[in-house]
């Protein structure tokens, strides 16, 4: 088996799985002849195109995208045949090492197919790092790898921002319960990032959170202040607070904006009273006295 034959099948386990950790793991298999990934055949090129075309379908970013005019790379390909040959860890980070800069938004959606469902599956914390970094919609969505961070942040201010359906996509996505704490801390930087010039957007996330998914929130928020009883654990607390401090910074300097919007009420002040009282106990060195 080739790595191009590991690629193709790993492709194949992108557009059918959902993306959990209960999913079935992707294919596995050889790396053998990996330059063959550079000029794969045209059946296999096209396969990521469609896997791409799927993807924007999936994340209703279809309108956004049909203004890209630049073609779908190699990119997918390589990073899922180092998907397939994970169990060769230092082999498939090399592949991943010749993975281009996702240039078009098809190369980004395509790497974000591939990448995303498999992480759960990646056991080796280097390689997970490097498809992330190699992924940017993936980390902006979840989490970067630290390299990755500024490929984010650039795809959310110089795409996503720029149309509707990109903004839907931020909103629908970030007014989720965090899935993590690293998930929470990245969101919640992003959230605080934006408060200045995307005021509106930062509220709608907020909006829909306290609509969509009360119990979820206001749930990891009982969690976080149990572990601040004496002695306080702030670093369980931290990551929740920090997904609500654009939230509560907006409500002591546009406390009007909130109430204009009838999606926000009172349970948004759960949020809030978390993140001051840990600001607070940052303040003393984590003492609660």
């Amino acid at each position: 088996m080739t790595a191009v034959d590991t690629a193709v099948r790993v492709l194949l386990w992108s557009t059918t799985t959902d993306g959990t950790a209960a999913a079935p793991s992707p294919p596995e298999g050889e790396l053998t002849d990996p330059q063959d990934l550079a000029v794969p055949p045209p059946d296999v090129g096209a396969a990521v195109v469609g896997l791409a075309v799927r993807t924007a379908a999936r994340l209703r970013l279809d309108a956004l995208a049909s203004g890209e005019r630049r073609p779908v790379g190699v990119g997918a390909l390589l990073l899922a045949a180092a998907v397939g040959g994970r169990d060769r860890a230092g082999l498939a980070a090399e592949t991943v090492r010749a993975v281009p800069p996702a240039r078009s938004l098809w190369d980004v959606l395509a790497h974000h197919a591939v990448v995303a469902p498999a992480l759960p599956h990646v056991t080796d914390p280097a390689l997970a790092g490097r498809l992330r970094a190699a992924s940017p919609l993936t980390g902006l969505l979840d989490r970067p790898d630290p390299v990755g961070e500024s490929d984010a942040e650039l795809l959310l201010e110089d795409r996503l921002l720029t149309h509707p359906q990109g903004r839907r996509l931020i909103t629908t996505v970030y007014c989720e319960a965090p899935a993590s704490p690293a998930q929470a801390l990245w969101r919640g930087r992003l959230l605080d990032q934006l408060r200045m010039n995307e005021r509106e957007l930062v509220i709608d996330v907020y909006e829909a959170a306290l609509l969509r998914h009360t119990a979820a929130h206001l749930a990891l928020i009982r969690r976080a202040r149990i572990g601040l009883a004496a002695p306080p654990d702030l670093d369980a607390a931290r990551p929740v607070a920090r997904w609500w401090a654009a939230l509560a910074r907006l409500e002591r300097s546009h406390r009007h904006l909130l109430r204009a919007r009838s999606g926000i009420g009172k349970e948004y002040l759960a949020g809030v009273r978390l993140y001051r009282q840990v600001e607070r106990l940052e303040a003393r060195g984590g003492s609660p006295a």
